[in-house]
C-alpha cells in the first residue's frame, strides 16, 4: 500500500512492533486497531491553534485523523484506512500530535 497523496508506502506492523511503538507513545489507546488520545486546553483559542497544526500536517501527509473537539477538549483517532489497522504513518503523526500539545499546553 502506498499513501495516495505522499506515495510514502504503508509499512504495516506487527503485533511486536506494534507494541513496541505503543510504548513510545503511553498516552495514546490503542482500541480495535486504532490509537487514540484526549487533549485539554486552557481555552478555546488554543484549541483552535492545536487542531490548526494537526489539519495542516494531516493535509501534508495525506493522512486525516477521526476528530472530534469541544470548546477545550479534542479526541483524535488515527487509523491507516488502506489497511484498516494502525500502521507506522500512524505512530508518527502521534508523536508529532503530542509535540504540538505540548507547545499548546504552555502557552498561557
Amino acid at each position: 500500500m502506498i499513501n495516495k497523496i505522499t506515495k510514502i508506502p504503508v509499512i504495516k506492523l506487527s503485533k511486536e512492533q506494534l507494541n513496541k511503538s505503543l510504548l513510545e507513545i503511553p498516552e495514546w489507546i490503542y482500541f480495535n486497531n486504532t490509537i487514540s488520545r484526549d487533549f485539554k486546553f486552557l481555552n478555546f483559542e488554543l484549541t483552535c491553534g492545536f487542531l490548526n497544526q494537526i489539519l495542516m500536517r494531516s493535509h501534508l501527509l495525506g493522512h486525516h485523523p477521526t476528530i472530534t473537539t469541544t470548546y477545550n477538549r479534542v479526541n483524535i483517532l488515527l487509523q491507516t484506512h488502506d489497511i484498516l489497522q494502525v500502521s507506522d504513518i500512524d505512530i508518527k503523526f502521534a508523536k508529532k500530535i503530542n509535540e504540538y500539545n505540548k507547545i499548546y499546553n504552555k502557552i498561557n
